[in-house]
């Protein structure tokens, strides 16, 4: 699914050029889409400790440790801010949740919310682990 999803933006965003992006030729392109919980199903809220939840947490940080180095970053970035792109998914380097954030989005909204403690909980890991990039937007 991810990989028909990164083969779309590529097809879309003609003016933002990210087919050298690490991501496209991944052999992982679902890390890009870590951590799109079911809220229907309450152990995979973001509020657990769950197995599920830190494999999760774990291909974030993954994606984001790929995406640091990335030469395609910024027009990413741009990427992630358009459309529904803003709403799913890692793109520059940044979660949904850090983009709804930026991007002045409601957090009341509880798709909105489980998304920026997502990304809370990816970048409190990272720093745990002394990993870089670990810094919020």
């Amino acid at each position: 699914m991810a990989k028909g999803m990164i083969d779309l933006y590529l097809s879309n965003d003609k003016d933002l050029d990210i087919s050298n992006g690490l991501c496209v030729k991944h052999d992982d392109p679902d890390l890009w889409f870590a951590g799109e919980v079911d809220l229907s199903d309450p152990n995979s809220s973001v509020n657990t400790n769950s197995t599920a939840v830190q494999a999760e947490v774990d291909k974030a940080i993954v994606a984001l440790s790929v995406c640091k180095g990335c030469p395609a970053k910024d027009n990413c970035l741009e990427i992630g801010k358009r459309g529904h792109q803003l709403y799913f998914g890692i793109y520059g380097g940044t979660m949904a949740g850090e983009r709804l954030l930026t991007a002045g989005r409601s957090m009341k909204n509880s798709a909105n919310k489980q998304k920026l403690m997502f990304a809370r909980k990816v970048r409190r890991a990272m720093k745990e682990r002394g990993i870089s990039g670990s810094e919020a937007v």
